[in-house]
C-alpha cells in the first residue's frame, strides 16, 4: 500500500525481485512476463467496466430511533475519521454531539477550487485511494460520489531521476534484488505475530531497534539505489530513514508473491472523488449538521461517575459537556496537550506523548500545458533534487493547463515552508526542469498552491509514522479503548495508517466497539458485495 505513486513503483519493483528469486527466472524475463501480464489485466479491467462494481447492501441508509440525551456520545474531531463514527452511531440510533475546533470540517481531507486553470481542482490533504481501500470507496457510494479512475487509459511512464539521469524500471528491478535477498531473510525471522507491542519476538524486537539508515549501512546498500529507497520513504513515510524503525522498510513488500498480479495490483493508488475528495465529508458534515459544534478546543477530559466530562475552550469562554462514551479523533499531536484525567495505561500515554507525525508538505504548480506528456511521461518523478518526488494531479481533469503535486517529506518537507508559495514553486521548477525539459517556459502566468502541514496548527504535522522501537511499543495501543473512552484516526489504523482509509476505519471501528458496549450487535452499517460487470 502506498501513499505516493512512485513509492508504489518501488513496490512493485521490489516484488518483481522476489518472484525472480523465488522463481530463479531472470529478472529482465520476470519483468516483461509481469508486464505483459499488467496490460492483459487492465484490458480486460477496461472491457469489465472496472472489473466488478462495488454496492451497498444492508439498512446503512435507515437511522433508528434516536436514544435519550442522557446516552449520548461525544465524539472530538470532525475529520473523516471523526465524521464516520457519528454517522455510523446516528445511523444505530444513538444520540451523539461532534465537537470540531475548526470552522470547517474534513481535518486533513482539503479541496482547493476555482484557484488554477481550466477550473482543475487539487487536494492539499489526501488525494488518492486504492483499488483496496474499500471502507473508503464504500462511503463515497453511500454519499453518492463518483470516482475517477485516474489510471483508466494511461500509457505514458513514470520518471526515475538520480545521479544526474534516467533510471528505468528493469534497471532498479535487477539493482534491488540483493536487498529483496535481504529483506526475505528478515522477514523470514519475524514469524507469525502479531508485528505489534504484543510480539515478544526478540528478532521482531531487534529489527524494530533499528533505523531503515542503519539497516542499509547493515546491508551495505549504496550508490544512486540507495538514494532512491531513501527518497522513496522519506517521501512515503514523512521522517529521514534515521528516524524510521526499519520495520517500515521490512514490511512493505509482504511475503506473499506467488501471484504476479500482486505485484501491480495491492496497491495502485488509482481512484479520486470527482469533484474533489472532500466532498465525502462535506456530505457527512450536511448528514450531521445539527450535531455539530465547532470552534471548540478541548482542554481536558475527566472520568465523572459512569460517564466522562469533557471541558472545551468556546471564543473566550470555557464550557464542559457531559458523555456517557467519548471517541477522541484527534491527531496525538493535539491530543498530548490535553489534560485526560482518567485510568489510562501507561502504554497509553506513552503512545499519545511519543508517536511521531512526518513533516511531509505538498506544493501544487500551474503550468499553461502538461509538457510531461510531451516527454511519454504522466507527471510522477523521483529524485535525488530537492523536489523529491511529483506526480499529476490535473489527470482526468479538463482543459489543456496541467498541475503538478510536489510532495516532500522529512528536511525537506519543513523546509517547503519557507518563503512563500511562488518562490518555492519556482525553486522547484529549476530542479524539475532537467527531469521534465521545458516545463520552466510553460510556468508564464500559471499559479501555485501551497499545504505545509507541520506547521498547521489544527494538524501540527503530516501522518503517524513509526521510530525506531514503536513497533514492538506503540503499535496497537493507539487504537485501544480505555473503559467508555474510545480513539479514532489515521493513526489507529494498522495496515492502512496514513491513509483516509484508515481514519474512515478507524471511525467505524470506535463506532461498533461503542454500540457492543451498548449490547447492539447488528450494526447498520454497508456491507460490501461485488458484482462483476458484463462487456
Amino acid at each position: 500500500m502506498a501513499r505516493t505513486p512512485l513509492f508504489g513503483l518501488l513496490q512493485r519493483a521490489a516484488r518483481i525481485a522476489r518472484v525472480s528469486m523465488r522463481t530463479g527466472e531472470p529478472a529482465d524475463d520476470c519483468h516483461e512476463r509481469i508486464v505483459e501480464a499488467r496490460v492483459d489485466r487492465e484490458r480486460r479491467r477496461v472491457l469489465q467496466g472496472a472489473g466488478a462494481a462495488l454496492l451497498l447492501g444492508g439498512c446503512a441508509q435507515i437511522p433508528r430511533p434516536i436514544e435519550s440525551a442522557d446516552d449520548e456520545v461525544a465524539v472530538v474531531g470532525a475529520g473523516i475519521a471523526g465524521l464516520t463514527a457519528a454517522w455510523r452511531l446516528r445511523q444505530a440510533g444513538v444520540r451523539v454531539r461532534l465537537f470540531e475546533a475548526q470552522g470547517r470540517v474534513g481535518g486533513r481531507m482539503l479541496t482547493l477550487r476555482n484557484h488554477f486553470a481550466d477550473a482543475q481542482v487539487i487536494e492539499l490533504g489526501g488525494e488518492l485511494i486504492d483499488t483496496g481501500h474499500t471502507r473508503i470507496r464504500a462511503l463515497a457510494e453511500e454519499l453518492g460520489l463518483v470516482l475517477d479512475d485516474l489510471l483508466e487509459g494511461e500509457r505514458a511512464t513514470d520518471t526515475w531521476y538520480f545521479d544526474g539521469r534516467a533510471i528505468g524500471e528493469r534497471e532498479i528491478v535487477e539493482a534491488f534484488l540483493p536487498v529483496a535477498h535481504a529483506i526475505a531473510r528478515d522477514v523470514e525471522s519475524l514469524g507469525d505475530g502479531d508485528l505489534d507491542y504484543r510480539d515478544e519476538n526478540p528478532a521482531f524486537r531487534a529489527l524494530d531497534a533499528l533505523s531503515i539508515a542503519q539497516w542499509l549501512d547493515r546491508n551495505a546498500v549504496g550508490g544512486w539505489l540507495r538514494k532512491l529507497i531513501a527518497v522513496a520513504y522519506t517521501t512515503e513515510m514523512g521522517l529521514e530513514t534515521d528516524e524510521q524503525s526499519a520495520l517500515n522498510l521490512l514490511t512493505f513488500i509482504g511475503t506473499d508473491d506467488t501471484d504476479a498480479f500482486k505485484v501491480f495490483g495491492e496497491s495502485d493508488e488509482r481512484f479520486h472523488v470527482r469533484g474533489g475528495n472532500d466532498l465525502i465529508v462535506q456530505r457527512l458534515g450536511g448528514r450531521l449538521d445539527d450535531a455539530i459544534e465547532s470552534g471548540h478546543v478541548l482542554e481536558a477530559v475527566a472520568s465523572r461517575g459512569d460517564g466522562y466530562a469533557l471541558s472545551f475552550r468556546h471564543g473566550a469562554a470555557s464550557r464542559e459537556v457531559m458523555a456517557k462514551q467519548a471517541i477522541l479523533a484527534l491527531p496525538f499531536t493535539l491530543l498530548r496537550h490535553v489534560r485526560i484525567d482518567a485510568a489510562l495505561p501507561d502504554r497509553k500515554r506513552r503512545a499519545i506523548d511519543a508517536l511521531a507525525y512526518g513533516t511531509n508538505a505538498k506544493l501544487m504548480i500551474g503550468f499553461d500545458r502538461r509538457v510531461w506528456r510531451e516527454h511519454n511521461a504522466n507527471g510522477a518523478s523521483m529524485s535525488d533534487l530537492p523536489c523529491q518526488t511529483t506526480w499529476e494531479t490535473s489527470r482526468k481533469q479538463p482543459g489543456n493547463a496541467g498541475v503538478l503535486t510536489n510532495f516532500t517529506g522529512g528536511h525537506h518537507g519543513l523546509a517547503l515552508g519557507d518563503g512563500t508559495p511562488k518562490q518555492q514553486a519556482d525553486a522547484a521548477v529549476a530542479s524539475l526542469e532537467r527531469v521534465f525539459p521545458g516545463v520552466a517556459a510553460a510556468r508564464q502566468g500559471a499559479r501555485e498552491a501551497r499545504m505545509h502541514w507541520p506547521s498547521q496548527p489544527w494538524a501540527r504535522g503530516s501522518y503517524a509514522c513509526l521510530r525506531p522501537g514503536d513497533w514492538s511499543s506503540l503499535r496497537g495501543v493507539m487504537g485501544e479503548a480505555v473503559g467508555g473512552l474510545h480513539f479514532a484516526g489515521e493513526h489507529c489504523a494498522l495496515d492502512t495508517q496514513g491513509f483516509m482509509e484508515g481514519g474512515c476505519e478507524s471511525g467505524e471501528i470506535a463506532a461498533r466497539d461503542v454500540l457492543a458496549q451498548r449490547g447492539i450487535v447488528r450494526f447498520p452499517f454497508p456491507r460490501l458485495r461485488r458484482v462483476a460487470a458484463t462487456a
